[in-house]
């Protein structure tokens, strides 16, 4: 079995790191051998989605971001239980995780007064002491959504201000709505974004 190869598709970012699926890798045969092998159409769909917002996004938070999941097959999307519509059998969509080092490095410090300063002026209200690093990742995306180019960003499951990972969603040719959930097991729900960047205040 033979696997596309690899391309950096930014600095940071590889083609292996927006296929990869421990699912697919258990279930091994056509399963793999199609989510690792997608069309170049499918490859143009990740490689704007990385540089237009996740290559900027890892620039300004200055610390690794890992794709939990990226690209599906539609075999793999259906075997997990993805929605038929999900832009991750497109492409165009990531979820995202940021390393928990980010909450207690030093050097991490200004840059997390920066964001929380940011969304001080937003809201009027600060920070809560126990939100996680993903929220910082979503937070950032919010705050900046204009300049990436992003189509959603979810603030998925978790408590609000703890999401679990944030999903991110951009395409070619396609209006990028600059749309902000949160969904939870309850539903989804759409934010503006002082509401999106409340779920992590006090």
């Amino acid at each position: 079995m033979s696997y596309a190869k690899d391309e950096q598709l930014s600095e940071n970012f590889g083609l292996h790191e927006m296929l990869r699926s421990q699912t697919a890798r258990r279930k091994g045969g056509d399963i793999l051998d199609s989510q690792m092998n997608p069309d170049r159409s499918i490859i143009r769909n990740l490689s704007y989605l990385v540089t237009t917002s996740l290559q900027p996004l890892r620039t300004l938070l200055k610390t690794v971001i890992t794709v939990s999941s990226g690209y599906r097959c539609k075999a793999l999307n259906e075997l997990i239980g993805g929605a038929e519509s999900s832009q991750h059998t497109k492409g165009m969509a990531a979820d995202l995780v940021l390393s928990g080092e980010f909450m207690y490095r030093a050097s991490r410090e200004r840059l997390k007064s920066i964001v929380a300063h940011k969304i001080l002026e937003v809201t009027g209200l600060p920070v809560r002491e126990n939100v996680n690093s993903n929220f910082y990742l979503f937070a950032t995306a919010c705050l900046f959504a204009e300049e990436l180019d992003i189509d959603q960003l979810i603030h998925e499951y978790g408590e609000p201000g703890t999401p679990d990972w944030v999903h991110l969603s951009a395409g070619i040719n396609t209006k990028q709505r600059r749309q902000f959930l949160y969904i939870n097991h309850q539903g989804a729900q759409a934010l503006d974004l002082r509401e999106a960047l409340m779920l992590g205040c006090k």
